[in-house]
């Protein structure tokens, strides 16, 4: 459990909201790094690394062999509004975070939760019985429990994201009332995910009540009646240059929708540039990435030509491999909540969006381009889904989809992809055209599951040979 993943901005946002809302004042110690490394299952390494920056921003000083103790000043009047200007704005996106929540992450805990081996479960009860200083509030520590054992980055940026926006949990005490610690080591996994659900639902709220409850009054003592909602964003690029593959999956996108076709020239630099409103370093980026997967090939003096062969793209560049990864996550993610947010949004959408989607879903396969169906579906969830939060992670998902247009190419031909998909989306179609959105939405499922399951198979052979 003790790996680093970037999440050295998880400590920082940890002890940053503490310090501005007061939980630490000046002259106090936060923990030891070792403390801070035990309270968050994390190396060494990312400590320091959250530290320095929290140094860097004038919250803490630190010493060599010593306790790193807060500088940051405040009178309790500006704690208050440093609270004041975080939550008001975000009044919104907390109460959808609410239901939102239910959906995207029970299924990854249960998941989670499953893998978990006896072995770890001992250790995990182990650590219950540390006395850490101001420990880490449990739906932090359980997230970092149940969801490291998926071994996917993607979802626990999203975990993280979420927390980072919410921000409350991180005020919770340690002694606070929720789930008694104690009585964990008596738990089975099997019981956990309820006992995680629950907790969700009645430590959540409990807190959104507090903190909406201190919104209504300040909003009216600071004057920020009006201010500017702040919805929750995903930001899935932390260490990746995020403009050029954003611009390079639009591409992808708009060339499996028949925009640019194969043989067809892309716009200009010149033209991107001025289109995408990015630099023209950007542009080549995207350019040379979108090559190296085989999509395209660039001829001087000429211009971008739609290729598509990516059969030529060279498995063992950092860069393929990475978007193959991102691509994989992307589907597990999929495939453990889709289910659930299949049925929120159908079942919101009207019979007329409803039907639309089933004659899209039959216009594709009728096309010969069944393999868009993903694409098609993801924008349907993106823009029918009750749930601001939902939409927002599922249009990134769709970004991260598109990445295995070309690994499917390159699992088969094209005529052969979109008959494989064929049978399915008619089965589709007739679900909708009976209103059996159950059984859509398990088919759904379990076309996200298979096509995960192919191209792990597939590319665990290729990379092998």
């Amino acid at each position: 459990m003790k790996r680093d993943t970037g999440l050295q901005q998880l400590v920082y946002d940890y002890f940053e909201t503490r310090i501005l809302f007061g939980f630490y004042r000046y002259g106090d110690k936060i923990p030891s790094i070792q403390q801070i490394g035990a309270m968050f299952h994390l190396g060494r390494t990312t400590v320091r690394a959250a530290l320095s920056l929290l140094e860097k921003e004038g919250y803490i000083v630190t010493e060599e062999r010593k306790t790193a103790v807060v500088v940051f000043r405040a009178e309790r009047d500006g704690f208050e509004e440093n609270a004041a200007k975080y939550f008001i704005p975000r009044k919104e996106g907390m109460e959808d975070f609410e239901k939102a929540g239910l959906l995207l992450f029970v299924p990854l805990w249960e998941e989670g939760l499953r893998r978990w081996e006896q072995k770890k479960w001992g250790l995990f009860r182990d650590e219950l019985d540390l006395n850490l200083p101001c420990g880490v509030p449990l739906p932090v520590e359980l997230y970092i429990m149940a969801l490291s054992t998926l071994d996917n980055t993607l979802i626990l940026n999203l975990y993280w994201e979420a927390i980072r926006y919410v921000r409350f949990p991180y005020l919770v005490s340690k002694n606070a009332k929720g789930i008694n610690r104690t009585k964990l080591k008596d738990i089975t996994g099997d019981k956990m995910a309820a006992l995680l659900i629950r907790e969700f639902e009645t430590s959540y709220g409990y807190l959104e009540k507090e903190v909406f409850e201190f919104i209504d009054k300040a909003k009216v003592k600071y004057g920020l009646k009006d201010a500017k909602p702040i919805p929750f964003q995903w930001n899935i690029y932390h260490q990746r240059p995020q403009r050029r593959y954003t611009l390079a999956s639009f591409i992808i996108r708009e060339i499996m929708v028949g925009k640019y076709p194969i043989g067809a020239y892309l716009p200009t630099l010149l033209q991107m540039e001025k289109q995408f409103g990015v630099s023209l370093t950007t542009v080549r980026r995207t350019l040379s990435l979108l090559e190296e997967l085989g999509i395209t090939k660039s001829y001087q003096g000429k211009g971008t030509v739609v290729y598509m062969e990516p059969a030529n793209m060279d498995l063992t560049r950092t860069g393929i491999k990475k978007v193959f990864v991102l691509y994989m996550e992307s589907l597990q993610l999929l495939s453990l909540t889709i289910y659930g947010i299949s049925l929120c949004t159908l079942q919101s959408a009207t019979k007329e969006k409803r039907n639309r989607l089933k004659d899209q879903l039959k216009g594709l396969r009728r096309g010969k381009k069944s393999c868009n169906c993903f694409e098609l579906y993801l924008m349907f969830i993106t823009e029918e889904c009750p749930l601001a939060m939902i939409r927002e992670c599922y249009g990134k998902l769709r970004e991260l989809l598109a990445w295995g247009y070309p690994f499917a190419i390159l699992r088969q031909d094209l005529i052969k992809l979109n008959k494989g998909y064929s049978d399915k989306i008619k089965r589709m179609e007739d679900h909708l055209e009976q209103d059996a959105l159950t059984a859509f939405a398990e088919d759904w499922k379990g076309l996200i599951e298979s096509e995960e399951q192919k191209n792990r198979e597939f590319m665990t052979e290729l990379f092998r040979s």
